[in-house]
């Protein structure tokens, strides 16, 4: 009975030694393949508005599709207010603290342009007025 505890006491000690003593393969430690997109990339973003700060969050969509519009790439973003509808007087009104946007991008790109000062503004004003709640990249694929 006494040597249950203490194989288990050996075994929580050691656990962290194993990964010295046996290190993970190089197929494992190889970052997951992106499958081919035949089409466009478009990045799904769910954000959280911080309170008062939804013009903010507008002003730095638009910059952010001013800087990509500059930079001479096809990139589209947009943004999609969410609608709530008030359960008792069935109206419909914009939320003030969520909000979707959608980047469109080419999937053959292979990176993005370079980043500048206009791209940490718009940036800067994404942090000051939001969170990202949830992130999806989709292939747009052509038909």
């Amino acid at each position: 009975m006494r040597l249950a505890p203490v194989l288990l006491a050996f075994a929580v000690f050691i656990s962290p030694l194993t990964s010295a003593v046996m290190p993970t393969s190089a197929v494992a430690q190889q970052a997951p393949a992106t499958p081919p997109c035949t089409g466009n990339l478009n990045i799904i973003r769910i954000s959280e508005i911080k309170t008062g700060m939804m013009n903010t969050f507008l002003q730095a969509v638009n910059a952010q599709q001013a800087w990509y519009k500059s930079a001479g790439t096809p990139d589209q973003i947009s943004v999609m207010r969410v609608m709530t509808r008030n359960p008792d007087t069935k109206v419909y009104a914009f939320s003030e603290s969520e909000a979707l946007t959608s980047h469109v991008e080419p999937g053959d790109r292979a990176k993005g342009p370079t980043h500048d000062a206009g791209y940490d503004a718009f940036v800067a004003l994404f942090k000051e007025s939001s969170t990202i709640k949830t992130e999806y990249i989709t292939c747009m694929a052509k038909m």
